[in-house]
């Protein structure tokens, strides 16, 4: 089924116009299905068309609550900031920032840059491996102060360690360096060229937006959000993020890390697949929320799920790229 549109969504076209085969589509409809209540949607993209589209108890309009994809989109806009001069990936993060610096118990922070927090690299503790840690950060007065009071658990640039603080940190780097607050930077340059309005957006007690999650978006905005991403940050003769930024933000920075299971490598926020998967890259959240792009196939997948405690259900995605990637067809003339 599908549904009356953004003026931005992609056009709408029958699965094997573009290569995809109806049956594999309807078999990962029928598995999500019969997951329910947990998954929400199922939309999968190819050449730049809409070809698959399925809701599970929500509506095509309703915003879901993306959990860290938000990381990944923190990733473009930083690439837009960069771009323009006023940040540099290895410039030290508290630069030019004298009360962060007055904060400190460990001196180590000043090594921190940018480039740190793009792969998770800091030395902040992760906070999926330590709930009281993520209890006292989320719930203090003052996340970012408190991030900052923190003893690095490694040296910068070492070890990889998940970190929430770390890329709320890092939207706040860039509230301060363009002068507005995040949800506002992200608003003007990547939400509104794609058509996707402002909504509301949590915060901290501080009244900063959670650059770490919980940025709330339609499963066809994610879409075009993964759109962007398959064509270099170009979007209706527009750049809105510099090519350069995608192929860097794309690479495998860091490898060998197990924490999302099949997604060993790590960007700038976004994971990307070991073999036999498809090379491609994933922005993800908790409770089966995925972005999944497969540049080589031209393939853009979205998956969201209700944000509660559930098994995975990546292997849909790495099942479905699998197929295209071994199945190609032209589209039927």
């Amino acid at each position: 089924m599908t549904h009356q549109g953004h003026p931005h969504d992609l056009p709408v076209v029958p699965p094997h116009t573009v290569g995809l085969d109806p049956q594999r589509l309807e078999q990962a409809e029928r598995h999500l299905t019969a997951q329910r209540p947990h998954a929400t949607s199922l939309l999968v993209a190819r050449h730049g068309q809409l070809a698959f589209e399925r809701y599970f108890g929500i509506q095509a309009h309703e915003a879901q609550d993306t959990q860290s994809i938000t990381k990944s989109l923190v990733s473009l806009l930083t690439g837009v900031v960069v771009r323009r001069g006023l940040l540099h990936l290895d410039q030290p993060i508290l630069q030019d920032w004298p009360d962060a610096q007055r904060t400190l118990t460990d001196p180590r922070w000043h090594a921190v840059t940018v480039r740190h927090l793009l792969t998770m690299t800091s030395g902040l503790p992760s906070e999926i491996t330590n709930p009281a840690y993520d209890d006292a950060w989320f719930l203090n007065a003052d996340p970012v102060h408190f991030t900052l009071t923190q003893t690095l658990r490694t040296e910068p640039g070492t070890e990889f360690h998940y970190s929430n603080a770390g890329v709320h940190l890092l939207g706040t780097l860039l509230a301060r360096v363009t002068g507005q607050p995040l949800e506002r930077v992200l608003q003007d340059t990547l939400l509104s060229p794609l058509g996707i309005p402002a909504r509301p957006w949590p915060r901290d007690p501080q009244g900063r937006v959670w650059a770490s999650g919980m940025l709330h978006l339609t499963p066809r905005e994610l879409l075009r959000l993964g759109q962007l991403v398959l064509q270099e940050g170009q979007w209706q003769g527009h750049t809105l993020v510099p090519a350069r930024w995608i192929k860097h933000m794309t690479r495998p920075w860091v490898e060998g890390y197990a924490f999302m299971e099949g997604l060993p490598r790590y960007g700038w926020l976004w994971w990307l697949p070991g073999p036999p998967e498809p090379p491609g890259l994933y922005a993800t959240g908790y409770g089966g929320q995925y972005l999944a792009v497969f540049p080589d196939l031209e393939l853009v997948v979205v998956m969201t799920g209700r944000v509660e405690p559930h098994p995975s259900h990546r292997h849909v995605i790495a099942d479905l790229a699998a197929h295209v990637a071994s199945s190609p067809r032209r589209p039927d003339p």
